[in-house]
């Protein structure tokens, strides 16, 4: 699964322009989608080095473990190296919106890594600390979608909200006392939404 990025200027991140930056992460996605995964460790750690204070080369590369998980989620030997490297996403992050707290690209990211944190947890039984990363998430991605509302990358996370927050309590009803601290969810907008981005958004449409 993949995300829009956007490129950082001097005071604040623009949506992306550098065409440059824009291929080697394409080409870092196909490469992951074929499960070629040295090859999209690569091109990610090649945006890392242009540029070491943006999230999107980390998070990218973390989705490279994430690939390598969801492949066999028996096997747990990738998981710490995994959130270590969510963990540097959300650093950067917060040094961004530290000083520019509507940085649609901090948020985006920010979002997108707790968001991926959770996921594991939650694959791993952990409950409590699946629904505190979502409670954590969820603000992140309604406010950088209040900022984007015609952003159909950003419309990915919230479809996956909708269809998850509905259907996971249907499957596992230990979840469901969590669920009453969370916004209901709607698989039916869910399914819309995750369609919407299908057909209409730049990275996340596979």
């Amino acid at each position: 699964m993949s995300f829009i990025f956007v490129l950082p200027s001097l005071g604040t991140s623009q949506w992306l322009t550098d065409q440059g930056f824009d291929l080697h992460t394409q080409q870092g996605i196909d490469h992951v989608y074929n499960l070629e995964f040295d090859e999209a460790k690569k091109e990610f750690e090649y945006l890392i080095s242009i540029y070491p204070n943006h999230p999107a080369g980390y998070f990218f590369l973390a989705m490279v473990d994430w690939w390598k998980i969801s492949l066999d989620f028996d096997d747990e030997s990738l998981d710490d190296g995994f959130l270590a490297k969510l963990d540097v996403v959300i650093e950067k992050c917060d040094s961004i919106l530290d000083n520019h707290p509507d940085d649609v690209t901090a948020l985006f990211f920010k979002g997108g890594a707790l968001g991926f944190r959770g996921r594991l947890h939650a694959n791993r039984g952990s409950w409590i600390k699946a629904a505190n990363d979502g409670r954590l998430a969820l603000p992140i991605v309604r406010h950088a979608f209040s900022i984007a509302p015609d952003n159909y990358d950003i419309l990915l996370g919230m479809g996956i909200y909708n269809y998850y927050a509905e259907a996971i309590p249907e499957q596992y009803p230990i979840v469901k006392p969590l669920m009453l601290f969370f916004p209901s969810g709607d698989k039916k907008k869910g399914i819309e939404q995750l369609t919407a981005a299908a057909e209409k958004a730049k990275y996340a449409s596979v």
